[in-house]
């Protein structure tokens, strides 16, 4: 079956269900091409370590992921309010032996992290266990909630003047 399409007096044809299959494979080849050939963004081949921050009392904890990683290949530095973990996973070839496949990460890990608020440097305690960092960064002074302790109650007579002042200075 032929249908006939007409368009500003020029001669068309539209053929329906034509290699039906064609567009669908064409978008097939498409879409392989575009995603086979893309790779993930990486800051010069390094891996970014999951990372869990929360607030406790009277302290931030950080605890990161750094599977395989030895305390001696491990740096964390802080600089200002930016808390840096950097760490190296170092290969483990064996020249006499055939690999079937390496699909363990070696290489870098690089994690920044801004701080949300001033911390107490020397007092930081930092932990690494069973390929676990947790960082405990107490708040500084200047960051705790204070509380203010009210002194005095004025009694009623009193309480009574000072809105009658308020209404005259108002007035």
């Amino acid at each position: 079956m032929t249908v006939i399409v007409r368009r500003n007096g020029s001669k068309g044809t539209f053929v329906p269900f034509y290699r039906p299959l064609s567009l669908l494979n064409e978008m097939d080849r498409l879409e392989n091409k575009t995603w086979d050939s893309w790779r993930s963004f990486s800051l010069s081949d390094s891996q970014v370590p999951h990372t869990d921050i929360y607030e406790e009392e009277e302290q931030l904890v950080l605890k990161t992921e750094l599977p395989g990683i030895n305390k001696e290949d491990l740096d964390v530095t802080i600089e200002g309010d930016r808390l840096t973990i950097k760490a190296e996973k170092k290969e483990e070839v064996k020249e006499d032996a055939t690999h079937h496949t390496r699909e363990r990460y070696y290489g870098q890990y690089f994690r920044t992290v801004a701080l949300p608020y001033p911390i107490k440097e020397n007092k930081i305690n930092a932990a690494f266990d069973n390929g676990v960092l947790e960082l405990r960064l107490p708040k500084a002074e200047e960051v705790k909630a204070k509380k203010i302790e009210i002194n005095a109650q004025l009694t009623q007579g009193e309480t009574k003047k000072r809105q009658q002042k308020n209404r005259q200075n108002k007035s």
